[in-house]
């Protein structure tokens, strides 16, 4: 926690709100703050060395994202993210996740192909040398990939915010072998589908990729929970 403190950095054109929103939203999703602890508006304020306004505002901000809860008498407390909140974030992006990569097949390029297939390289080898970091980033291109080519920004952005929330659990299902070897596989299929041009195909294995990914996180966090 105390390097989240000593690494801020107010030195930027955003507002000082939106600075410490950052730091607190990372820190909450990153369980290095857990849920059930206050956030004290004047003990944060002191933390950063600045006034208690933009405070107040990002906690505001917290709130009305649902990852902290103002509770009478005790004040603001961090909600986290738990068992029903992972459920309807799956939810949201099944419905969602489809569409992109069915917009993104309407747009996408011979060079958008390569890059795609590179990526899905970059996953097979940091798998074989157990790179998990490595391996989360090469998801993270082939989604982003897609994400741009769909040329939906705004729909970018919702799916953006609510894979962040996950975060940490994808770090802990893909230390699993087996979810690993599966979800490559996956992205390998989808790849396949997209070359073919098969849309329907594509929405259905995007479908399945999330299902598999919502069982496996659903495991982890349940065992975190015991």
């Amino acid at each position: 926690m105390n390097d989240l403190f000593s690494n801020i950095n107010f030195n930027t054109i955003k507002p000082i709100r939106d600075v410490v929103y950052e730091y607190l939203r990372t820190a909450i999703i990153n369980g290095l703050i857990k849920p059930g602890e206050r956030l004290v508006e004047k003990d944060y304020a002191e933390k950063f060395n600045i006034s208690r306004t933009p405070v107040r505002e990002a906690l505001r901000k917290l709130e009305l994202e649902g990852l902290v809860e103002n509770i009478p008498r005790k004040g603001d407390i961090v909600k986290g993210i738990d068992l029903k909140d992972m459920l309807e974030i799956f939810a949201i992006r099944q419905a969602l996740e489809p569409l992109i990569v069915k917009t993104a097949m309407e747009n996408i390029t011979p060079e958008d192909i390569i890059n795609l297939q590179e990526t899905v390289d970059k996953m097979d080898s940091s798998a074989y040398n157990n790179d998990t970091e490595t391996l989360l980033n090469a998801f993270q291109a082939f989604h982003d990939i897609l994400i741009n080519t769909s040329k939906m920004p705004r729909l970018s952005a919702i799916i953006s915010q609510l894979k962040d929330y996950l975060g940490r659990f994808r770090t802990m299902s893909l230390s699993n072998h087996d979810r690993r070897t599966q979800a490559i596989n996956e992205h390998k299929e989808i790849l396949q589908t997209i070359i073919a041009r098969d849309n329907e195909k594509a929405e259905q294995l995007v479908a399945t990729h999330l299902a598999s990914a919502r069982q496996s996180l659903l495991q982890k966090m349940q065992d975190t929970e015991t």
